[in-house]
């Protein structure tokens, strides 16, 4: 197994804590302007829109390593995994212009 594997794993475990009501999944960035894969644990409570997210490894790129990397997390993880590519950015949600809540509607 690869040290950046390890590493992964081990801050895998760190951040699954599996609390009851939570939800977690997994998120993999390919990152053409750091050129670099990122590899993130996500998490929120159910009913609740608060998303928290943990870096769990930065690795430069390298198809066959980000593939063994890959692999031996799947083998860890039965979680659900959403891939992303900068290179075609997405806005999930519209800018916030007028929020009374937090005093930002002047």
């Amino acid at each position: 197994m690869l040290a950046e594997s390890r590493e992964l794993i081990q801050k895998y475990h760190q951040y699954f804590k599996r609390l009851p009501h939570y939800q977690y999944w997994l998120v993999v960035v390919d990152n053409h302007f750091n050129d670099r894969y990122y590899f993130f644990i996500y998490s929120r409570k159910l009913k609740t829109k608060l998303v928290r997210s943990h870096e769990l490894l930065a690795l430069v790129h390298n198809k066959e390593k980000y593939e063994q990397v890959l692999a031996d997390l799947k083998e860890v993880s039965h979680l659900s995994i959403e891939y992303r590519d900068t290179s075609h950015l997405v806005e999930p949600i519209p800018e916030i212009t007028n929020d009374k809540i937090h005093g930002h509607n002047y």
